[in-house]
């Protein structure tokens, strides 16, 4: 079991086992809508692709005839599988994921992550092809979306707020001490963004791995990270995420100091 805050209340939930190799999420419309069905198997999905042994991150496969996706690999890990079950279950659609199916394990330690088929290209793949209004009401979603989940604080006594002390250590006098510990998708930029419908517009979040407790500068130093000029910097990060280039400046220096730059 484990305890969240959200709008000031508490908020209980018990999480999936993770030793599970095997998990089916009955109440998901895969089930319910046909309540025979079962997800491919590992081997069936290892048979489809073409990737599979020449890419550390195999192309994910699609099985449209179930409105499937399963991404799949030995660096895909339980922790988006849990991301994408804990933030349909706490936010529901107001912050529109893709609905988690079940997850696999195989005998050679790929994680197999069975999702909702998201239609529609990715915001980095339509983006100069819409308007103004259209951004517009895009990085209004996006905003939303991101103060959504900054909503939910984490149980005070949770063993990650000691580990965002030791992270910040180094450059503890050159960091904010007064910010607070927040929800993060981590990775929210345009190739990470599904735009499942335009009339109205209408997006969809994915690639959840990364998400996590973080300081609340962290989401602007990533999309900082990601892009640092043009047009999704005006539009959307300046706009929307309160940037502090000061705090990525100092984060950045550490973060190539530690090779993960």
């Amino acid at each position: 079991m484990v305890t969240y805050r959200l709008a000031k209340q508490l908020l209980s939930l018990q999480l999936p086992d993770t030793t599970e190799k095997e998990i089916d999420f009955t109440d998901t419309l895969f089930f319910t809508t046909s309540p025979n069905r079962h997800l491919p198997a590992p081997a069936q999905v290892r048979a489809l692709s073409k990737d599979i042994d020449t890419r550390p991150q195999p192309t994910p496969i699609i099985f449209e005839n179930l409105n499937l996706i399963v991404k799949f690999g030995l660096y895909v890990t339980i922790v988006e599988a849990l991301n994408l079950w804990m933030v349909k279950k706490v936010f529901h659609d107001k912050a529109p994921v893709p609905e988690l199916f079940g997850w696999r394990v195989d005998e050679e330690d790929y994680m197999f992550i069975y999702t909702e088929l998201i239609e529609g290209p990715t915001l980095d793949e339509c983006w100069n092809r819409l308007g103004t209004i259209e951004k517009s009401a895009i990085s209004d979603q996006l905003s939303r979306i991101t103060v959504t989940l900054r909503q939910l604080e984490q149980d005070p006594s949770d063993q990650f707020i000691e580990f965002n002390e030791w992270f910040a250590c180094p450059n503890q006098c050159l960091l904010p001490d007064n910010g607070e510990i927040k929800f993060t998708h981590a990775e929210l930029d345009r190739r990470n963004t599904i735009v499942s419908s335009f009339t109205p517009v209408q997006i969809v979040i994915l690639n959840w791995q990364q998400a996590g407790w973080y300081p609340d500068y962290w989401k602007c130093c990533k999309a900082f990270y990601i892009c640092w000029d043009g047009e999704w910097r005006k539009d959307y990060v300046d706009k929307c995420l309160q940037p502090r280039t000061d705090v990525y400046t100092v984060l950045s220096d550490y973060c190539m100091a530690m090779g993960t730059g």
